[in-house]
């Protein structure tokens, strides 16, 4: 029986960025940064969180590509708050958050294109 989702990889282009996004700008934790044949294992999640999303860099792997729409959907409280202290940071968005009829929506960019979406549920 499957009882989780474990870990999310998202392609990226340069993992010290990627962990500078999720952990300094997003407010992620660092749990595992060890290197690995083809690069490092990294995993990152907000804190609390079981499922951990893992930059990776080795794009070859089933053609995989950095700038995609990830469909990973980050629960955030207070949506236009969060998108405030975003924007102030300098994240992009494609979405600003905007009513639903399940709730607040926003899409954001991390650096390498990848579209991520906010929801407050």
């Amino acid at each position: 029986m499957i009882t989780k989702a474990a870990s999310i990889g998202i392609p990226v282009t340069d993992q010290d960025v990627a962990v500078d996004f999720f952990v300094g700008v997003l407010g992620f934790e660092k749990r595992v940064d060890i290197p690995v044949e083809r690069g490092r294992w990294i995993e990152v999640a907000p804190p609390g969180a079981e499922t951990v999303l893992t930059p990776y860099t080795w794009l070859d792997h089933h053609d995989d590509k950095a700038g995609v729409f990830t469909r990973v959907v980050l629960e955030c409280q207070d949506l236009p708050a969060l998108h405030e202290e975003l924007v102030a940071k300098g994240v992009e968005f494609e979405l600003e958050p905007t009513e639903s009829a399940g709730g607040r929506f926003a899409h954001f960019k991390d650096p390498f294109g990848n579209l991520f979406v906010l929801a407050e549920l």
